[in-house]
């Protein structure tokens, strides 16, 4: 997809209640011992107060939800998202488990080792610089052309928007495939009540809260929280239809599949999980 880019929009500044919105193909490897790629594609939002990343199917539903269709909407995928304030290098973090959402504190730190090298990419002028981040060895390609010092996941400070980002070891592709400007702020109200309603845990209380969850993956669907003789059926984000009866079969099912799908961004926040 062309990148639509509007020049005379940073030439007047940022202006209260706009949102420029910068659109991310990301391909990841969920299984690090595998050469499965799985494309999905995430927005980066700059609004005047905060900037937000997050995946596009949150987008996708908060759309359909407000088209107000009377069989309701299809919940996204359940992808992480964070949030910081303009200047700020808070970043506050969301991740979905079970039916909870979690929600963490971080101060990421990049320092950037600017290059010489440069490229073309849709007539902009892209220069390479490194990082490391996360456990991992990170190549970007950016814009200063952009003037963003913004980019995918929780990568800044480089002295315009990144265009490309990767890891040492293909893990991890980020490349920019859109832009969109809007006049006023495009507010996902989803995601605003997601900030809302959250539980806000540290680092030893999330790798308690995330061994425990492994231990009992269907635990939230346990002490009446659901009524088995009105539900036939669960549908799991990874395509699993739960019930009832197998219920316990899949806790085995679901152990593995944690274990197998344990990839992050952040490699030195991987979880340990009991063997």
């Amino acid at each position: 997809m062309k990148i639509i880019y509007y020049l005379f929009l940073f030439l007047i500044g940022m202006m209260k209640g706009q949102t420029y919105r910068f659109i991310y193909e990301v391909n990841s490897k969920k299984d690090s011992t595998e050469n499965i790629m799985t494309k999905e594609y995430f927005h980066l939002d700059i609004n005047q107060d905060e900037i937000l990343y997050y995946g596009r199917d949150f987008f996708i539903s908060d759309s359909i939800k407000k088209l107000n269709l009377p069989h309701g909407f299809p919940a996204p995928k359940l992808n992480d998202f964070f949030v910081h304030k303009t200047g700020s290098k808070t970043y506050d973090g969301y991740e979905f488990l079970g039916w909870d959402i979690i929600k963490r504190n971080s101060q990421p730190e990049q320092r950037w080792e600017l290059l010489p090298e440069k490229k073309e990419f849709q007539n902009f002028s892209l220069q390479k610089a490194t990082t490391v981040f996360g456990g991992r060895s990170w190549t970007a390609w950016f814009t200063s052309e952009i003037p963003f010092q913004e980019g995918p996941h929780k990568f800044y400070g480089l002295p315009g928007l990144i265009v490309e980002l990767s890891d040492d070891k293909g893990n991890f592709k980020f490349k920019l495939v859109k832009s969109q400007y809007y006049k006023v702020t495009n507010q996902i109200d989803l995601l605003s009540r997601m900030f809302k309603k959250n539980l806000y845990l540290d680092d030893k209380s999330y790798l308690k809260y995330k061994l425990t969850h492994y231990e009992d993956p269907f635990a939230y669907l346990k002490n009446g929280r659901v009524d088995w003789s009105e539900t036939e059926e669960i549908l799991l984000d990874n395509g699993t239809r739960l019930t009832k009866e197998n219920i316990r079969s899949s806790t085995d099912i679901q152990r593995r599949l944690i274990k197998k799908y344990n990839n992050p961004v952040e490699l030195d926040n991987i979880i340990h999980y009991p063997k």
